[in-house]
């Protein structure tokens, strides 16, 4: 396939990925990924007092616990963004 043509079809698998992507997201409710986002702050919060708190032998098993939960508060508030862009 001659590289112009692959290009091509590179663009139009792109275009009906993100238009299925918005598809997706467009069908959960606000206030459903809201409710997420919160519990997955509760759950950062409550996992950096658990960090601050660990005796030392296990203080990076705790920060390992924290940055998993803190990754997943920021992907929380990441798709209620993309989510409420649509509207």
């Amino acid at each position: 396939m001659p590289t112009g043509q692959n290009h091509i079809a590179t663009t139009r698998l792109r275009t009906f990925t993100e238009r299925l992507d918005r598809l997706s997201i467009g069908r959960l409710q606000p206030a459903d990924l809201f409710d997420a986002w919160m519990f997955a702050e509760a759950d950062a919060t409550l996992a950096i007092a658990a960090w601050e708190a660990a005796p030392t032998e296990e203080k990076s098993d705790a920060y390992a616990a924290y940055v998993a939960a803190l990754d997943r508060e920021t992907a929380a508030a990441q798709l209620l963004a993309r989510r409420l862009s649509l509207t």
